[in-house]
């Protein structure tokens, strides 16, 4: 029993240095796209980085992970940030960007919102954060573009002239195609939006599905995911109340034969590409998986990069 014990202990600590190492080498490499998929617990953050010079920051998660994403930031280079995206007023996914916005050393060329303002006192930070640094807050909905040299995107949700609207259901929705490789990223948002977006007739198939809301059973239906068709699924959660992710959410996954990544078992996922066509994902650790029986199907995630 103390050999087996002592064997899957190695197993780990080598394990865990293999990925740790591919992850370095595919940071340190040439690229032509990478999406950073950045591990703040419960909530989003993404850094979309490509060949051209442009990065792009969509969320921040709460107010607690700003050092997190600043330091993420500052490790991979980062000095300009074409754009910050606030998918939504929620926290979770604004409140750490306040702390990048008041960053000396990084400078934002624009700030793009939803058009929906929050009434919360971390949206007021986030709006003092934003006029402090000289900035003023864009309105992006549908139907439109944003451009940012070989990438851009497509802006599904939300459209204008809602009255009141519930806060994840005015999520920015984002189609964004670089090259030949297509993310979606779809903010907290419900299964009737979900159904919104597809009435639309726009398109949705994505290589990369950011999955909704972390989770949530009431997001990311099976008719959803048959229209997106994602080879992977990135699940951005932490530790929460609400059961995310939601088993049925899990399953909905499974069934349709995309691979899922969760930042909780995880950690910061990265998805690179070096020719615009194929792309790796790769997660920063190994988590949980390796220390848990596998009888329920749902907590499987898989570790096999695309092809």
């Amino acid at each position: 029993m103390k050999n087996r014990l002592r064997l899957v202990v190695i197993f780990i600590f080598i394990a865990g240095g293999f990925f740790a190492l591919i992850n370095h080498e595919a940071s340190s490499q040439a690229y032509n796209l990478q999406i950073a998929f950045i591990d703040v617990g419960e909530g989003d953050s993404a850094l979309i980085q490509s060949s051209d010079g442009y990065n792009i920051l969509i969320d921040g998660g709460k107010v607690s992970e700003g050092p997190t994403v600043l330091a993420y930031l500052r490790d991979h280079g980062v000095v300009t940030l074409n754009a910050i995206i606030a998918s939504h007023a929620d926290s979770d996914h604004i409140g750490g960007l306040i702390e990048v916005l008041k960053a000396p050393d990084i400078t934002i060329d624009s700030v793009i919102y939803n058009g929906y303002p929050g009434d919360t006192q971390t949206w007021t930070n986030f709006v003092t954060a934003v006029i402090s640094d000289g900035l003023t807050l864009t309105s992006a909905q549908f139907p439109g573009e944003l451009h940012w040299g070989a990438t851009t995107a497509y802006i599904l949700n939300p459209p204008s002239g809602l009255v009141n609207p519930d806060s994840n259901d005015v999520s920015l929705v984002l189609l964004i195609d670089h090259d030949q490789i297509d993310s979606l990223f779809t903010g907290d948002i419900n299964s009737t939006v979900e159904s919104q977006i597809i009435a639309r007739k726009t398109p949705v198939s994505a290589d990369i599905l950011k999955v909704a809301h972390h989770g949530s059973n009431y997001s990311t239906s099976s008719e959803f995911l048959n229209e997106v068709k994602p080879q992977d699924s990135v699940i951005s959660v932490g530790p929460n109340p609400y059961g995310h992710p939601g088993s049925e959410t899990l399953a909905r996954l499974l069934a349709s034969g995309t691979r899922i990544w969760r930042t909780d078992l995880s950690g910061t996922i990265l998805v690179t590409s070096s020719d615009g066509v194929t792309y790796q994902v790769i997660p920063s650790r190994m988590g949980s998986y390796f220390f848990l029986p596998v009888i329920n199907r749902s907590e499987f995630i898989s570790l096999t990069p695309a092809p």
